[in-house]
């Protein structure tokens, strides 16, 4: 595509289409944002459609002529023309019989460009790195094969005799029997073998896909890595699946790199068979060097919904997650203790877990589209989340068959940094690497989210003790423990919010077993929160729901023995104060009836921590400790009272915070800490880098802890400026707290109305809009007071932060365990 005059020589070269529709075409939305301001004579670039699948005839052009219009970006196989116009012009454009909509030629962000983000693939790549370096990670030297549904290497993006090295269409119908022992009859040298399906095609634009038809945006992880794809053009069929393992391995040198991975985004449902022809044929592959990656499922959330192929003990399987660090719902899980040991034809022994591997991001991924492809797999939501300018290109599917390919295009990375990783080191290496995912265990996702960048740089054996920071490793003993289950109790309540008057407040009980209460409803219309209010008075507010953030209300609080009130507070705007200094709000809310549903997580024990018996916070470190957000101090205990250090809460961070592993790498830039004890070293260095949060999925933001005179400071103590600013950065918000004002107040909400700090003046300008956010949030609570003069009829309410309050382990338990319950749960 070009920027060209349009002339009726080239009008006269197009084909007139055959179908018609009615006038009035669809304006999309930020078009017609746009044209309410537009001047009569100034113009923009309008992205215009048509309702056909031909390109524009000569009478259509001719018809833009005819306006006056004579520049514009046009394509040759598409009904799509891009014209520079004026709002008169637009708005007769959409009067003409057979345009389907008129879009603004607007800016995008997300999707497959932030999945590169998220797992640090872009880190390894581009300009910057290569300068710095003199190497980039992209895939060279790997020939990867995708078995699928097909490949449609027509597509630019993995054009066929350029990343395509091979197209196989296999056609396993029954035939001849021969003594002989053929494979096929099959097709290759295929230019698109991706009939009617385009799921394959989009697997491998996510692997290797050079995205120049997004002008680099819907890159592959390995965009110099080769491809072969073998399908049937159809349905997967087990025989196709196990023609694909027989290619590879009798052509696995046939091409100019050698096959090393198996890509499958395929799979079924049941028990693992270890005596089946997947199980065999994988197994073969391994043996000749070729890794298979496998897709979990989209069977989940429930346990034993596992891909049974996806759980050979050679191979890896690939959960989904978010661009955000989350688990997808659909996302397949294994079944907690599930093993068995079985023998392989050459007398190998071998245990299966049955367990997913690692977590890749598979949630609204924009890959390539295949040509066959027009109307299947995205649908509507493409035209949200695509520029309309690479609608014929890219779509945007979710699933786990998303997620596998990055992992294989990672794979791809890591083999480049060190052609000499076997299969059992490179499954090894992404696990050591991965990125911590609060409140999972390994049969739900493994070791965490995959992280290229540390997973490559573990490739050069760079910081190979930095795998401490994995949670879920094998093996792996933390110096406390603690049972905690989820209650077969819960409690369901209407409880009515109005923006004026008391609130309603449901009270209901709490007993001796529980260790934490939870409550959650869905807000769509309103800004609102849930509140607990314990037995002693003390109110527990929950997170703010906004389009951002969730939709979804959550509050959670230690368990207190007693009769507790729950009721909804929403955000309103008193005294002139304005209700939400961050921009984060929609203003004051409406009258509603929330169902509301309590939950109880209950103590089963605990050990290595008896310190914390009879501790006012004891259920709340309890929590703590069995969600891996905390650990105890050393053998002595927990030491619930003692100030928590910087070090201590940079592991905590990385345990508990979703915060990525860091590893040296190369020239890299590396963060400057100072003089750490070994063991705290690696998560140190996490807390202490660029983009360490997995939220920031661009990993754009500042270090999630603040340097003390430029250095860690390991062990001096953690402040509630220190928290407000960490919780912040783990939750992705930087942008958000920075762009506060700060020279407004910080105001606090009390019981309908704003309070502005009496001490904001002690807090640092440039840490003002972390504290008014970490308040907006709920994350870290104001001191209230009482002040009434002689002369006054009514009491003044007061607030205040104490910015310089050092934190004590129990109360950082508390923060850490409202924090993971109302911003991942």
């Amino acid at each position: 595509m070009k920027k060209f005059a349009l002339s009726t020589l080239a009008a006269a070269m197009l084909a007139s289409p055959s179908v018609h529709t009615l006038a009035d075409a669809y304006i999309g939305s930020q078009m017609a944002e746009k044209l309410v301001s537009l001047s009569p004579a100034e113009s923009l670039m309008a992205v215009v459609t048509y309702d056909q699948m031909s390109p524009l005839a000569e009478s259509q052009i001719t018809q833009l002529l005819n306006l006056g219009i004579t520049e514009g970006v046009q394509f040759k196989n598409l009904p799509i023309i891009g014209v520079v116009a004026t709002k008169a012009q637009i708005e007769a454009i959409a009067q003409f019989d057979g345009v389907r909509s008129v879009f603004a030629n607007r800016e995008m962000k997300l999707y497959n460009a932030d999945a590169r983000e998220i797992t640090g693939v872009a880190d390894l790549q581009g300009e910057g790195f290569a300068s710095r370096n003199n190497v980039e990670f992209t895939g060279k030297g790997s020939t990867i094969l995708v078995i699928d549904s097909g490949i449609d290497a027509s597509h630019q993006d993995h054009f066929f005799g350029d990343t395509v090295v091979d197209n196989v269409q296999a056609i396993l119908n029954p035939g001849a029997l021969s003594i002989v022992g053929v494979t096929g009859p099959t097709l290759s040298n295929q230019v698109n073998t991706d009939l009617n399906s385009g799921h394959g095609t989009h697997v491998a634009g996510t692997i290797a896909g050079s995205g120049v038809m997004s002008d680099g945006k819907h890159r592959g992880a390995a965009p110099d890595a080769d491809i072969i794809g073998y399908g049937s053009g159809a349905a997967v069929l087990l025989l196709d699946t196990i023609g694909g393992f027989d290619y590879a391995i009798s052509k696995q040198y046939t091409f100019d790199n050698p096959i090393k991975v198996i890509s499958n985004s395929w799979g079924s449902s049941g028990k693992y068979e270890p005596l089946g022809p997947v199980s065999l044929a994988s197994y073969k592959a391994h043996n000749m060097g070729m890794i298979s990656v496998f897709a979990a499922g989209n069977d989940g959330p429930g346990e034993d919904s596992h891909n049974p192929y996806a759980q050979i003990p050679w191979g890896i399987s690939v959960g989904a997650g978010d661009k955000f660090g989350k688990l997808a719902g659909f996302s397949s899980r294994g079944l907690k203790g599930e093993t068995g040991d079985f023998t392989m034809p050459d007398g190998t022994q071998w245990t299966y877990n049955n367990e997913v591997s690692v977590v890749a991001p598979g949630v609204d991924i924009i890959s390539t589209r295949a040509v066959l492809n027009a109307a299947a797999n995205g649908g509507d939501a493409d035209i949200d989340a695509i520029e309309p300018q690479n609608l014929p290109f890219y779509t945007m599917i979710s699933g786990t068959s998303m997620a596998t390919p990055h992992v294989s295009g990672i794979i791809a990375l890591m083999l480049e940094a060190n052609p000499n990783l076997d299969n059992a080191t490179i499954k090894r290496l992404l696990q050591e690497t991965a990125t911590n995912m609060p409140g999972y265990e390994r049969w739900e996702v493994g070791a965490g989210y995959v992280n290229a960048r540390s997973a490559v740089a573990a490739a050069l054996l760079e910081d190979m003790d930095h795998k401490v920071t994995v949670n879920n490793l094998d093996g792996k003993s933390f110096k406390a423990n603690a049972l905690v289950t989820t209650s077969d109790r819960v409690e369901n309540f209407d409880v009515f919010y109005s923006p004026v008057g008391e609130p309603e407040v449901i009270p209901f009980e709490v007993g001796t077993e529980e260790v934490l209460v939870k409550a959650s409803a869905d807000s769509f219309a309103n800004l609102t929160k849930l509140v607990l209010v314990a037995p002693n008075g003390t109110e527990y507010r929950g997170n703010l729901t906004t389009p951002v953030l969730s939709t979804t209300m959550r509050v959670a609080a230690p368990a207190m023995p007693g009769t507790w009130g729950l009721y909804v507070y929403g955000l309103t705007s008193l005294s002139g104060v304005e209700a939400d200094p961050l921009g984060l709000t929609n203003g004051p809310g409406l009258p509603e009836t929330f169902n509301v549903t309590v939950s109880f997580e209950n103590s089963g024990g605990f050990e290595g921590m008896d310190d914390v018996e009879g501790h006012p916070q004891q259920n709340a470190i309890e929590f703590a400790v069995s969600e891996r957000l905390m650990d105890a101090i050393n053998s002595r205990g927990f030491s619930p009272d003692a100030r928590l250090k910087r070090k201590d809460f940079a592991r905590y961070a990385v345990m508990g915070g979703a915060v990525r592993q860091y590893r040296d790498l190369l020239n890299e830039e590396r963060p400057n800490i100072g003089s750490v004890p070994g063991f705290d070293k690696a998560f140190v260095e996490s807390v202490m880098v660029k983009g360490g949060a997995l939220k920031d999925k661009l990993r754009t933001q500042s270090p999630v802890l603040r340097s003390e005179n430029g250095s860690a400071d390991p062990f001096a103590s953690v402040t509630k400026l220190d928290i407000a600013y960490s919780l912040v950065q783990m939750l992705g918000l930087e942008e958000a707290a920075l762009s506060f004002d700060p020279n407004a107040d910080i105001v606090v909400d009390y019981n309908g109305e704003q309070i502005v700090l009496e001490d904001q003046d002690s807090i640092p300008a440039d840490m003002k809009g972390y504290v008014q956010l970490a308040l907006t949030l709920s994350l870290i609570n104001a001191e209230f007071g009482v002040e009434q003069s002689p002369f006054s009829i009514t009491p003044t309410i007061t607030a205040s932060f104490a910015p310089d309050t050092v934190i004590t382990r129990a109360h950082y338990a508390v923060l850490a365990s409202r924090f993971f319950a109302q911003y991942f749960e």
